[in-house]
């Protein structure tokens, strides 16, 4: 849940949150057709663009949208956060926009846009996802001993760095947490579901049902990579609505709900999953954790005792 004490004014700068940034901001009309939009993490949903073209139409644009300066200079910008004002004084048929202008890299730009959007309700689950783990992928860039997944060294190699990683997660969360002001375990959930998820599948269910359903994406996750993108092209070309259907349509599980004896369990815990609220499903997550990890936990027999000891 989003702790609104962290974010007194969630309207102003996001790159401000923890330091006054180092040139300071000009804010000006500039004109439109001047702006490139690129590498854009999230699509532009058109309902949304209409809803504040009508709202600049009765009043005015309440916060302008950020641009960086261009590595070559002259009189071009790059879109950092806002296009879908940008769409909406488009669809105005205005040639101006006011805009914040910043010199940025384009790391700091593709962070600037994540935390920027981050902090605003109208992200669906997939698309909080896809940025929380591409913070995590920029996270893991800079920090060598942070991966999102297990790594193929040897087992004596990761039990000695398994601290060192789980530590570098931590901080994660915390920093991410804070830009944000979404929960640390919020953080940390999603982005282990944005490392279980397949890009090809998420490219898939984007704009599908599926695609604002924590429950849905979480057993879509579960999935191997190669039925997370059977599942979703069913969902994505309207054959199903849901994964229990699209399951059907694509041929994994047989017609009429008939399923096979040895997948009976994961077919009702599937079940009982899409039922659970969200705090539920966190709280069967670390269950299911806590099972997986005693499971693969090495099995030691009870030493025997020596002819003459007593137990």
């Amino acid at each position: 849940m989003r702790d609104a004490s962290a974010y007194p004014d969630a309207s102003r700068d996001v790159l401000d949150i923890s330091s006054p940034p180092s040139a300071p901001d000009h804010e000006i009309e500039i004109e439109i057709a001047a702006i490139d939009v690129v590498d854009r993490l999230r699509l532009v949903d058109r309902a949304h663009v209409e809803m504040i073209a009508a709202s600049v139409a009765e009043s005015y644009l309440h916060q302008p949208i950020a641009v960086a300066t261009t590595p070559a200079g002259g009189n071009r910008y790059i879109l950092v956060d806002g296009e879908h004002r940008l769409e909406a004084f488009k669809l105005l048929g205005r040639t101006k926009i006011p805009a914040r202008i910043r010199p940025l890299s384009l790391q700091e730009r593709e962070r600037h846009e994540i935390h920027a959007n981050l902090i605003r309700n109208e992200l669906t689950a997939l698309d909080r996802t896809i940025f929380v783990g591409r913070l995590a992928d920029m996270f893991a860039a800079e920090h060598a001993d942070a991966r999102n997944g297990g790594d193929r060294k040897s087992k004596k190699w990761r039990e000695k760095n398994q601290l060192a990683n789980l530590a570098n997660w931590s901080s994660f969360s915390k920093e991410a947490a804070r830009r944000t002001g979404l929960a640390e375990r919020s953080i940390r959930r999603t982005r282990e579901l944005a490392a279980g998820l397949s890009p090809e599948a998420v490219t898939l269910i984007r704009g599908t049902k599926v695609a604002d359903n924590q429950a849905q994406l979480q057993a879509l996750a579960a999935l191997d990579p190669a039925d997370q993108v059977k599942v979703a092209r069913e969902i994505a070309e309207g054959r199903a609505a849901n994964l229990a259907k699209a399951k059907v349509s694509a041929g994994m599980v047989p017609a009429g709900g008939a399923v096979r004896e040895e997948d009976q369990p994961l077919a009702k815990l599937e079940a009982l999953l899409a039922r659970l609220s969200p705090g539920q499903l966190e709280a069967a997550y670390r269950m299911i954790q806590t099972k997986v990890v005693a499971a693969k936990a090495p099995q030691t027999k009870p030493a025997r005792a020596k002819k003459g000891e007593t137990a």
